[in-house]
This record gives C-alpha cells, structure tokens and sequence, in this order.
C-alpha cells in the first residue's frame, strides 16, 4: 500500500464520516441551545418570583418604620432620662461630700439632744420613785 492509496481511503472515510460527524454535532448543539433556553426561562421566572419577595419584604419594612422610628425616639429618652439621673446623683453626692461635716455636725448634736433628754427623764423617774 502506497501513500496514495493512504491519501484516497483517507479521503473517502472522510467523506463519510464528516456529514456524520456534522450531522451528531448539529443534533448535540441543538439539545444544548434547547436546554440553554429552558435555563434561561426557569432562571427569569426565579427572577420574578424573587422580586415579588421583594418588593413583599420593602412593604413590610415600610410598614416597620414607624414602630422602629418610635422605638429610637424612646430609647433616646430613656438616654436622656438615665444622663439626668446619673448627673443628679453625682450633684448630690458631692454636696454631701462638701457639706459631710455640717452633717456630722449635726447628727451629734441630735444625738446628744436625745441623751439629754433620755438622762433627763431618768433622772424625773428615779426622784419621783424616791419621792
């Protein structure tokens, strides 16, 4: 066999087999395009249903709004409120602080009052027994 007769079987096989070969091309890129528009329609009816979703969670954040806006506007009172207190507490403690002797002061003279007066009946109740 000579590499003419090569050359020509080559060729006659090719002659067959290219339509062939073009013919199962054809039919696989007809079921791949098929397939691909099938994709591509479930992929747009995704889309749609996921912007229904959507557009359902924007309304219901919407309607959210006002609670929350409500909700911030307490919560900044209620900071508000606390900032107050903590300020009025540290206002009384330190007059306390400044005034603690005037308070010592104070409480002992009160508390040396009511041992006066505690003597002082003791002493009434005991004459008055003796008496």
């Amino acid at each position: 066999m000579g590499l003419d007769q090569l050359l020509e079987l080559t060729s006659n096989v090719a002659v067959k087999a290219l339509p062939i070969a073009g013919v199962v091309v054809l039919i696989f890129l007809a079921i791949f395009l098929k397939r691909l528009v099938s994709l591509l329609n479930t992929t747009q009816d995704c889309v749609q249903s996921i912007k229904k979703t959507v557009e359902t969670a924007n309304k219901e954040l919407e309607t959210l709004e006002k609670p929350l806006q409500t909700l911030n506007e307490l919560s900044d009172t209620v900071d508000c409120v606390h900032e107050a207190s903590k300020h009025a507490v540290r206002s009384s403690i330190a007059i306390f602080l400044e005034n603690l002797t005037y308070i010592k002061d104070w409480i002992f003279k009160k508390m040396g009052n009511e041992e006066e007066i505690k003597e002082e009946s003791c002493e009434v109740n005991v004459d008055e027994k003796n008496g």
